[in-house]
């Protein structure tokens, strides 16, 4: 049987894995979507709106699961510590706020948010 360490650092590494996979899919995905709204930029209004819907919506979609990926770490990160007082790398309440926003889990699916929408906006405006 393994040991406890072994079995949370586990837990670890596969919750790691699965964030670090839906960030490299989240990534491809807005790098498709942004080269389809590059091509249909000057065609028709309505394909840029629906691009930055799908956009917006895959940029909510896939931050909720990081933020998910993320409190299953914290999760285990807060049951090993009542256990056996095992500190896995840095602690999430040793992170300033400010500092914790930034990190690209929780900063791109914001941040791409916002830029599906301000680019609805402009095409909107420059429609008319």
């Amino acid at each position: 049987m393994e040991s406890n360490s072994n079995l949370i650092r586990n837990f670890v590494d596969k919750e790691n894995d699965l964030i670090n996979h839906r960030m490299n899919w989240f990534l491809v995905l807005q790098g498709f979507m942004f080269s389809g709204l590059a091509f249909g930029w000057e065609k028709s209004v309505y394909l840029c709106i629906i691009f930055s819907c799908v956009g917006l919506l895959s940029s909510i979609s896939v931050g909720l699961l990081l933020r998910f990926g993320i409190l299953a770490m914290k999760n285990i990160e807060e049951q090993a510590a009542e256990k056996d007082g095992v500190v896995i790398g840095r602690r999430h309440k040793a992170t300033n706020r400010i500092v914790h926003f930034l990190l690209p889990w929780n900063m791109l699916p914001v941040l791409f948010s916002f830029a599906w929408v301000a680019i609805s906006i402009v095409r909107i405006i420059e429609g008319r």
